[in-house]
């Protein structure tokens, strides 16, 4: 059944009041309903600044309490500046593929607060893809999703739910993971906003000297490391690729699992690691959970062809997996959906681990042209790539190794049952056990309906087009099912939900 993931460290109640400088801390929050919660109590907890780098930021965004109220993230922002007189600057998109700077910036002038900055990066066609925000400067979250109603949910997942609208994502639940830091490696995550922010918009250019860091090396066990386009960074004409370095010297050291659940895995050279480690290492398991149905097209085709050509969709070493949910109705029959994975997580042997905004593809990592087939595509795409920031968290302290053994046991725990030791692996290996639940989930949900069994759970991973023959080709019968996210041939192979998106 899903659970929460506890908190890595506790807040001591008299920090907040007197100011004092809070020891390095990561807490992962998993799913929106813990992240959002965090982010509005510590905008409201705010005394001198907030900065915000985000995809997209709806001025209608809310999170809901408990009891069902629901809250402006832009709220706790506009309340913060008004009343406290904290300083609020937001870096959003403001290209031609995606403009959400200028409504924002609409928004905030309808409700009397045109006085908060925003900036817009205007990069065709890469976009700002990090999702970073910075309270005090003593306070950090790099934040899963966008800010827009369609990526809100809650631990439960249920199949339909009236707060997740069906815009974004076709009413799919979302799984999803943020993380919050405290201490000096929030300096990381202050200079990287600095930086973009001053290069942004029609303020600044590529010929503007961008500012030194401030700080100097970051602490041992923890470092934010990025994704820059060429010529964006005066200071770095070449762009970054540190999050694609980051994660193939990891993929490089593994020697007994590696676990990642990710929204696309298309990017050749990450497919090109795996198969390498799993040759390099006899012993070597691979767990991968992925969506069977990207929310762009081409994903869907790049990701099985990925998997078909390496050998990884047969490899007797290699789990692929889907997260779903189903409900129990009152007629006897199981209400189920996909879970849409949104997340970016890669965690090696249980010691070190990769969170952020960085998907598995060339965009987010190095060049978009290194995923097309074509020549043609590969030429006009070639070194675009957005703007993306990862925390990396390793085993070089006791904390931070503990950190990752608890990000391990809290989603394993969500994915599989809250039953689960993961102190150990069972004879047979990790993989044995997650191809045992996704075999139970099979049973179950051919089964008699109950309560009890309702929640998320995984399922083998299908190459099929369309949920419902995704389920037919495990041996489960849709036609006994009442599926809730089954979208047409139109909708698998047009995508015409992310155009709209992009362009409404």
């Amino acid at each position: 059944m899903p659970v929460d993931a506890p908190a890595l460290t506790t807040r001591a109640p008299e920090a907040r009041e007197s100011g004092v400088r809070l020891r390095d801390s990561v807490e992962w929050l998993i799913d929106n309903r813990r992240a959002y919660d965090a982010i509005i109590d510590a905008m409201r907890d705010a005394q001198d600044s907030i900065c915000i780098s985000q995809l997209a930021f709806d001025a209608d965004c809310v999170a809901y309490a408990p009891d069902g109220r629901a809250i402006r993230l832009l709220d706790a922002l506009i309340a913060a500046h008004r009343d406290r007189g904290v300083r609020v600057r937001i870096l959003l998109n403001e290209s031609l593929l995606l403009d959400t700077a200028a409504p924002l910036r609409r928004a905030l002038a309808a409700e009397g607060a045109p006085d908060i900055e925003v900036r817009g990066v205007s990069r065709f066609p890469q976009l700002l893809h990090a999702k970073i925000i910075v309270i005090d400067e003593q306070l950090g979250f790099l934040v899963g999703s966008p800010f827009a109603n369609g990526y809100w949910d809650d631990e439960t997942h249920r199949p339909t739910d009236h707060r997740r609208p069906n815009r974004e994502l076709g009413g799919r639940p979302v799984h999803d993971l943020s993380v919050r830091i405290t201490g000096p490696s929030v300096r990381q995550l202050a200079d990287t906003f600095d930086e973009w922010w001053t290069q942004s918009g029609s303020q600044a250019s590529p010929a503007r000297i961008a500012p030194e860091p401030r700080h100097g090396a970051p602490p041992a066990g923890i470092r934010v490391v990025t994704t820059v386009p060429r010529n964006v960074l005066a200071a770095c004409p070449a762009g970054r690729t540190d999050v694609l370095c980051a994660l193939i010297a990891a993929i490089d050291r593994a020697r007994d699992f590696i676990y990642l659940e990710h929204q696309y895995l298309s990017a050749r050279v990450v497919v090109d690691a795996l198969t390498r480690a799993l040759d390099r290492e006899p012993q070597l398991e691979v767990v991968a959970v992925l969506n069977q149905n990207p929310d762009v097209t081409a994903y869907r085709v790049w990701q099985n062809t990925r998997l078909r050509e390496s050998g990884l969709l047969t490899h007797p070493r290699v789990g692929l997996f889907a997260l779903w949910t189903r409900e129990a109705l009152d007629n006897d029959r199981w209400a189920v959906s996909q879970v849409f994975v949104h997340s970016k997580v890669l965690i090696i042997d249980g010691a070190w681990a990769s969170v952020g905004s960085a998907n598995l593809d060339g965009v987010s990592l190095h060049s978009y042209g290194a995923d097309f087939t074509s020549a043609l595509g590969e030429w006009v795409f070639r070194d675009v790539r957005n703007l993306d920031a990862n925390v990396i968290v390793d085993g070089a302290t006791t904390a931070t190794a503990r950190a990752v053994q608890r990000l391990q046991r809290a989603l394993w725990q969500e994915h599989l049952g809250d039953d689960l030791d993961v102190a150990s692996p069972p004879r047979g290996g990790w993989l044995s056990l997650w191809r045992a639940r996704a075999d139970a989930g099979v049973r179950t949900t051919n089964g008699t309906p109950h309560p009890s069994a309702s929640g998320s759970f995984v399922l083998p991973y299908s190459t099929a087009s369309r949920p419902a023959r995704q389920l037919e080709a495990l041996g489960v019968e849709p036609s006994a099912l009442d599926i809730r996210f089954n979208p047409s041939w139109l909708e698998v192979h047009c995508s015409p939900n992310w155009i709209r998106n992009m362009f409404a």
